[in-house]
Order: C-alpha cells, then structure tokens, then sequence
C-alpha cells in the first residue's frame, strides 16, 4: 500500500510539472498563429504601399503596427510582460540608443517604444518577410559585416540625417545577438556617430535572454526588463565616450541579471 501511495504521489507531482509546460507551449502555438495573421496584414499593406505611395513616414507607421502586435500578443496570449525603467533619463529631442542585444524581443521593443526609430541592422534582416521589409522600406540603417570601411561611412551619413529629421537612432554596439554569459568586442564606428552626431547617448540594457527563447521554442509566462540609464552627453572625446559606455552598458547588464537569480 506505501509502494502504491509514493507511486500516486510522485504521478501526482509530474502532473503538476506537465500542465503548465503543456499550457505554455499550447500558448506559444497560439501566440505564432497570432504573429503569422499579423504579418500577413501587415505584409499585404506594405506590398501596397510600396506600389501605390512608398512614404517612409508610412512604412514606419506599418512597421511599428506588425511590433505592437509582437510584443502585445506575447503579452496577452503567452503572459510574457515587460517592465520599462528609467523613462526619465530620456531627454527630449532625437537621441541615440544603446545597449545589449540578446533577443529578436528588444529590437521589436524599441521600434514599438521610439516612433520612426531609425536601427541600424545586418543588411541580411532586410530579406526577412515583412519586419525586413519595414526595416528596408523605413528605412533602417544596412550594415555588412564584410565592409567595416563602408559601414562606417554608411552609418555616418545617414545617422546624421536622422538625427536632422528627428529621428532617435539604436545600435547595438556589439553587432548582433549575444548570449548571456558571453561578450563580444564593441563594433567601431559608432564613437565617430556619437562625435559627429552632437546629440547625447541613452545606454540600455536587458535581461530579455533570460525569458525569451530563440525560434520556435516554448515561452513560459514571465517579465522581461528594458532598463534605460542615465545619458551620456554630448561633446566628450569619442575614445573617453566609447570606454564609458562600454563599462555602463556592462556593468548594468550584469546587475540586472544578477537580480533575476
């Protein structure tokens, strides 16, 4: 009789274990159907726009329609909510944003947080159905990793005339996502932006690795962070800027994972 009870007990706690796995990952399924019927909409709009009035100010309206329903559909459909601190380290006027990258779920965040943002991204991410064309259309800043020369001038030309247009930038210094417990050398280029610019940086960090899992993989119920921090001005030597961002964006990012273990 124990031998039957410890069995019924330990079926019991694997129940347990089992349906909120289950739950999560029926909700995941739902969640991807959702993002699927999103961009279908979004896709066909941009197709038409394209065609019919290419306006940037129109497929940034489009693009930040397709992030709204990302990051709100994970909210109500997955339970994966989100805390955004420090909002008043903002300043008024375009900004440039930087900060780790960890997830697709930050880059999708800042286009819903910043209006007519313009981010810089891999050229590759301008070919993904619809969020590529956006970024393409918008139009987003193309970076190749082959060409760091061409890069550099690239992103100096067209962030200065975001900057004149009012639009806030983000880069992420480190060129792509890094998993948590790893560091990649910074990208050179942006301390040149950051000189030439004359507008301050707002670094950002996130703990979106923790609670976001790549591709296709079940996402449980959870809160992620975007924490931004406080500027840094305009006007310091690039080198003296580019070493205090560094440590601040690095130093923050750890803190902020220290905090969820």
């Amino acid at each position: 009789m124990e031998v039957m009870n410890t069995f019924a007990r330990e079926e019991n706690v694997q129940s347990k274990r089992l349906l909120p796995y289950l739950a999560a990952w029926l909700r995941t399924r739902v969640y991807e159907a959702f993002v699927f019927l999103v961009s279908i909409t979004a896709g066909a709009c941009i197709i038409f726009y394209l065609h019919w009035r290419p306006t940037p100010v129109l497929v940034r309206r489009l693009l930040r329609f397709w992030s709204c329903g990302y990051i709100y559909g994970a909210k109500y459909i997955l339970g994966v909510t989100y805390k955004i601190e420090g909002r008043e380290h903002i300043p008024a006027g375009p900004v440039i944003y930087m900060g780790n990258h960890l997830t697709a779920w930050e880059s999708v965040m800042m286009t819903v947080l910043v209006p007519h943002v313009n981010m810089v991204t891999k050229r590759a991410a301008m070919s993904i159905p619809v969020f590529g064309w956006g970024l393409k259309h918008a139009p987003m800043t193309p970076i190749d990793p082959e060409t760091p020369g061409k890069n550099i001038r690239r992103l100096l030309k067209e962030g200065k005339a975001s900057i004149r247009e009012g639009r806030s930038m983000v880069i992420f210094p480190e060129g792509s996502r890094v998993p948590i417990g790893e560091t990649r050398p910074y990208a050179r280029g942006f301390e040149i932006l950051y000189k030439h610019c004359g507008v301050p940086v707002v670094p950002f960090v996130t703990d979106s690795g923790l609670h976001w899992p790549s591709g296709y993989a079940t996402k449980p119920p959870a809160v992620i962070t975007l924490r931004f921090l406080p500027p840094i001005e305009a006007g310091k030597n690039p080198n003296e800027f580019a070493a205090e961002l560094e440590e601040s964006v690095r130093t923050e990012a750890a803190k902020l994972m220290a905090q969820q273990v």
